[in-house]
Formats: C-alpha cells, structure tokens, sequence
C-alpha cells in the first residue's frame, strides 16, 4: 500500500511541474513574439521616415536645379 502512495506522490509531482514547465516555457514563446512584433513595427515605421526624407532630398535636388 505505501508503494502505491508513494508512486501516486510521485506521479503528481511529476505531473505538477511538467506543467509548470510548459507554461513558463509558452510564456517566453509569447514574449519572445511580442519583441520581434515590436521590433518589426519600429522598424517599419523608421523606413517609412527614411522613404519620407528621401522624397524631401529628391524634392530639394530638383528645385534647385530649376533654379
């Protein structure tokens, strides 16, 4: 009988901390895919100023050589 308890004890320990492992282990997953999501978002906002002050130099070029 004290085989059995013991191997249930054991049993739920397991258990208990396979789960905790992959729930901490989805939380970094989602952590990590929320960085690059940020960093895609900055980055793509940083290319759009540097498109934007691209067309602001061509505009410049251009009117000075009207002149």
């Amino acid at each position: 009988m004290s085989k059995i308890n013991l191997f249930l004890i054991n049993l739920f320990i397991i258990v208990s901390f396979t789960a905790c492992s992959s729930k901490s282990q989805t939380e970094v997953i989602n952590s990590a895919s929320k960085d690059i999501s940020e960093l895609l978002k900055t980055l793509i906002q940083k290319e759009k100023e540097i498109n934007d002050l691209n067309q602001k130099l061509e505009n410049c070029k251009d009117s000075k050589v009207e002149l």
